[in-house]
């Protein structure tokens, strides 16, 4: 199989389809492109801004263009040698009405044709967390009402807008004493049958096609809702209970997609299941309208590792696929997977390691600053345990008591479900994967370590921990082996939701110090290693993940890559930024609100504010009150969703209206003309990170360009990504012409055609002449050497008769050349780039600026960085 040369990652809906999706058809080919990188494009919830709340998963999105509108897309993409990479969700689906399985479950329970296709608890009554408040205050309002649904020609309770099917063995309970025609009706439903519902509907529909009898139906159900107490039993008949959507973190009867209650799980370890689910897309491969596959969090599922063979087995060797996982630190993906790579988050991190300051004075890698990180991860990961995740950890510990019930006793519930929340707080990686067929030597390494950290956090609940390790480790000797298993799939289902949540979605809220290191796949307790940690990354790569997707901005990423790339200069002034923040604290001090009991925002939102800010702060000098409102806006939604993850003083589900109008007034007060002493300061401090940001996010493009693994541009940010997290990453985008050279002088102001002609640049001569070495060429670190050795990195990608080197600047916020997106000469002096050995002299090209390099031992890195950033080397 071909891997890809270069991905584009499109996001459909939010503007976006397939009609549009063809026009930027020419924009790809221009910039090396070889594969459209879809999002998901089954018919998702109206609506839906993203596609991942799927509901029919054999049908193409009528919202993008349908099936035609593919069909164009593709021939399009094919005519123009490019090929398409489609997003698939086997994990989840949506829990909506509009999803026609999950409606046939509602309405006819355990005798769907769907009731095992969804992850659900049959131990009781399937739950439904939709109701603003409970069901019995929404029916004393009169919330509540029987209704008939004409889309679907059935009875329903309806709630404002939504139609709750009612089981046809009910309708008796309802029609009884109506006229013969709505008699009739009860006696069809009686007599359907537990799998009659489909045929149920066609006659209904048939005789309610009489406008007299819709009439009187809609008549009779609304005189019944007026009997409060009837609606009540009638509710209490059905297999399932409308509830308030705060009830789902205590009481919910499926497995969702995080906590998440709109997307339930599903059971695509079922033969049945994955057929049904995955019956067009392995249609359009099989036609060959798809060339790869990208799995969405695979982490959720059951049994990765079955379902990736079962996968492969059904689309082939030829089709590209990679996963959607997150790796911490110095883990690997499982050899087992016949997959090609992951969809690159690592990548993120590792550079990370590349463009940080490393050396003590950044602070980063303090033992003081990892004991509290310590610390506050664990108190992150119970607080979600104990609170958004509760329901499932209840289920497990339900599970673990009659799983470990072997002599008659009665284990302890709470020492149980304590057990199982330490466990969990204590794994260090997103999962572990044992299965039937045993446990790995990796797996049993973990295990045995979260063991010993539980028992040392809980030493009252050893006996239920090791029973819970046990559990895990697939080890026999249960009187309920059944019940080990689906045990042991679901603490590992848990174990990734919740490492999520905890960490990328509550402590990365909260650590408001480096802003940068705060992203998906990112290790909470990581210290910077620099060009070395960087150069061993980058071999592994090379030798294990050669195939993966390298993504620097993705829809997931807490802020753009540009953003990010600003971020990393913090650690080289720590003291410039330090010192900055307490000025504008004491600026800023009459605009805190005084709230009871404290002030917002306080000091650590108010910082997180300010480097947030300066993420996103535009690159011309002195913004315009349109840029300000533009700011303002963006921030201050992005701050409210930052706030409610954080989970500190407002939540989702509790929201504080009143600090959070008190943050945001904060904000708009900051941002406004009239501030114009902060406004002034803010520019002044942001002016030198801005430029250093910008030559950063040059040399983390090259890199990502050139660097072992597949390029993975995201919508937009060929050109410039400021954004903050979703939905901010999801604003529609125009692309800019490709410029077929980097302008004659590249300063700040066109940043964007620098940006994008570099990556233009460098992905064509990827697609044709060096296709071969970077599909398939080494990894090796150059040495520099002089005075300013730590102030750049280069390696070289090699076969045996080609070869290419990419330098880059690193740590240059004190030495760039005004508003150029170059260094100043001076720092270069004594500083060269050495030839390794083995390698023969050969005259070389830099593709960058068209500069033809002479060969040397001793490359001046002064030489190859004159007139422009960074430096990409190949030969003549």
């Amino acid at each position: 199989m071909q891997p890809p040369n270069a991905t584009y990652r499109l996001q459909f809906r939010n503007g976006m389809d397939f009609a549009k999706a063809v026009e930027l058809v020419p924009h790809l080919v221009r910039l090396g492109i070889s594969h459209l990188y879809a999002s998901p494009i089954f018919t998702a919830v109206p609506g839906s801004t993203h596609g991942y709340d799927i509901v029919d998963f054999n049908e193409i999105d009528p919202a993008l263009g349908g099936r035609k509108g593919l069909l164009q897309l593709v021939g399009e993409l094919k005519a123009n040698g490019l090929g398409i990479i489609l997003d698939i969700v086997p994990n989840h689906m949506a829990a909506s009405l509009d999803n026609d399985w999950w409606h046939s479950v509602i309405e006819s329970g355990r005798s769907s044709a769907f009731a095992g296709h969804f992850d659900v608890d049959r131990q009781s009554p399937l739950t439904l967390p939709f109701l603003g408040r409970s069901f019995e205050e929404e029916l004393a309002a009169g919330n509540v009402r029987l209704a008939f649904d004409r889309k679907r020609n059935c009875l329903a309770l309806k709630y404002y807008d939504a139609l709750y099917p009612l089981n046809p063995a009910t309708y008796p309970a309802i029609l009884k004493e109506a006229n013969p025609a709505l008699e009739r009706i009860a006696a069809i439903a009686g007599a359907a049958g537990p799998s009659g519902a489909t045929h149920l509907h066609s006659d209904v529909s048939s005789i309610v096609k009489t406008p007299a009898v819709a009439a009187e139906l809609d008549e009779f159900l609304e005189r019944l809702s007026a009997d409060k107490d009837h609606l009540q039993r009638l509710h209490q008949m059905q297999s399932w209970r409308l509830t308030s959507w705060k009830t789902a973190r205590d009481q919910l009867s499926y497995r969702r997609f995080f906590e998440i209650a709109g997307l339930v799980g599903m059971r695509v370890e079922d033969p049945t299941v994955f057929t049904d689910t995955h019956r067009l897309t392995l249609d359009l491969i099989k036609q060959g309208l798809i060339d790869g596959l990208r799995v969405d969090h695979v982490d959720g599922l059951a049994d990765p590792e079955a379902y990736l063979h079962r996968l492969r087995q059904l689309v082939g060797n030829s089709t590209y696929i990679v996963v959607e996982k997150i790796l911490e630190a110095n883990e690997a993906l499982p050899q087992e997977w016949p997959v090609e790579g992951s969809t690159g988050y690592e990548f993120i991190s590792a550079l990370a390691e590349l463009l940080t300051n490393e050396q003590p004075s950044s602070g980063l890698s303090s033992e003081g600053r990892r004991s509290v990180v310590r610390k506050a991860v664990l108190e992150c990961k119970l607080q979600v345990l104990n609170h958004n995740f509760n329901a499932e950890v209840m289920r497990l510990t339900r599970l673990a008591v009659h799983m470990g019930n072997n002599d008659g006793s009665s284990p302890d519930t709470g020492r149980s479900a304590e057990a199982i929340r330490q466990l969990v707080a204590e794994l260090p990686v997103y999962r572990t994967y044992v299965s039937s067929r045993g446990t790995t030597e990796r797996d049993c390494r973990i295990l045995d370590e979260m063991e010993l950290k539980a028992v040392a956090a809980a030493p009252t609940a050893d006996a239920e921990i090791a029973l819970v390790i046990a559990a895990l480790k697939s080890k026999s000797g249960f009187a309920h082996p059944e019940l080990q298993s689906e045990f042991r799939t679901r603490f590992q289902q848990l174990s990734g939701a919740v490492m999520a949540k905890a960490v990328e979605d509550t402590f990365f809220y909260r650590m408001t110090d480096y802003l940068a290191a705060n992203e998906v796949g990112a290790d909470p307790f990581w210290r910077p290693g620099g060009v070395d940690r960087f150069h061993e990354m980058m071999q592994d790569r090379a030798r294990n993940m050669q195939n993966s997707l390298s993504a620097t901005s993705t829809h997931d990423t807490k802020r753009g890559e540009d953003a990010r790339a600003r971020l990393y200069a913090i650690s080289e002034a720590p003291d410039v930024w330090a010192a900055s923040v307490a000025h504008w604290r004491e600026m800023n001090a009459e605009r805190i609100r005084h709230l009871p009991g404290s002030d917002a925002p306080e000091a650590s939102v108010e910082q997180f504010l300010y480097q947030s800010l300066l993420g996103i702060w535009p690159i011309k000098p002195s913004p315009d009150d349109d840029d300000l409102s533009s700011l303002r806006e963006r921030l201050c939604d992005f701050a409210i969703k930052a706030l409610r993850e954080a989970k500190l003083r407002t939540t989702w589900e509790s929201p504080d209206e009143g600090y959070e109008t008190a943050v945001t007034g904060f904000l708009s007060d900051l941002l406004d003309l009239r501030n114009r002493a902060f406004l002034e300061s803010f520019e002044a401090t942001a002016r030198p990170f801005i430029q250093a940001g910008l030559i950063n996010s040059l040399s983390q493009t090259l890199v990502k360009l050139t660097a072992p693994g597949v390029p993975d541009i995201y919508q937009g940010s060929e050109c410039l990504d400021f954004s903050l997290v979703d939905p901010d990453n999801r604003r529609p985008f125009s692309p800019r012409p490709t410029l077929p050279e980097l302008p004659r002088v590249p300063t700040a102001n066109n940043f964007e055609d620098c940006k994008q002609s570099l990556i233009g640049i460098c992905l064509n001569y990827r697609r044709n002449r060096g296709s071969n070495l970077f599909a398939k060429g080494g990894y090796l670190p150059l040495q520099l050497r002089g005075s300013a050795s730590r102030h750049a990195a280069a390696f070289m990608r090699h076969t045996d008769d080609d070869f290419s080197i990419t330098l880059v600047p690193r740590l240059i916020f004190r030495h760039t050349d005004g508003d150029r997106l170059s260094v100043l000469p001076g720092l270069w002096k004594d500083t060269f780039l050495v030839w390794p050995d083995g390698r023969d002299l050969v005259q070389m090209r830099n593709l960058a600026t068209g500069d033809v390099v002479e060969p040397q031992r001793r490359l001046p890195v002064a030489d190859l960085l004159r007139g422009f950033a960074v430096a990409f080397l190949v030969p003549v």
